[in-house]
């Protein structure tokens, strides 16, 4: 869902310079070839940007914390950590048409101190928040191979 914008958005400058081209015969005084290329690059950089934002965050679930990095930009990060035995609720929140059919949602913990957490748009909250309960609660868990793992 991070990549539905770019892909959709941005592509539709080429095309609109494009059609500037063809529908009002401009020719860019004579550049349009360095002009489309310009923008293809320009594109391509966007997406690129965009990659390496949503490549760049993290939510990683240890069996004594939840640790989110999120890139903010190049040189912009924030890490949140916060230790279950500080967690006091936890939920998750779809809202929308785009959330339910992709299954993404918004995180919500709540900690001792009254202050709220939230992680946004991650991927099938709803089996986050039972990772996290069980890990809480000291169960064992599977990992993708099957094998169980105790996380006491």
């Amino acid at each position: 869902m991070f990549f539905i914008p770019a892909f959709f958005t941005w592509p539709i400058l080429i095309v609109f310079v494009s059609l500037v081209r063809y529908i009002f015969d401009f020719n860019f005084s004579g550049y349009w070839f360095e002009t489309l290329i310009c923008v293809i690059l320009l594109v391509a950089l966007v997406i690129l940007y965009k990659y390496y934002i949503w490549h760049s965050n993290a939510l990683i679930i240890t069996n004594q914390r939840v640790v989110e990095n999120k890139q903010h930009g190049f040189f912009s990060k924030t890490v949140t950590e916060l230790l279950f035995r500080d967690i006091r609720e936890i939920s998750y929140d779809k809202n929308g048409m785009n959330a339910s059919i992709y299954d993404y949602g918004d995180l919500k913990m709540r900690t001792a101190a009254d202050n709220e957490i939230i992680i946004e748009k991650i991927s099938k909250p709803d089996e986050i928040v039972e990772l996290i309960n069980r890990v809480r609660q000291g169960n064992k868990i599977s990992n993708d191979d099957g094998d169980l793992i105790d996380v006491q």
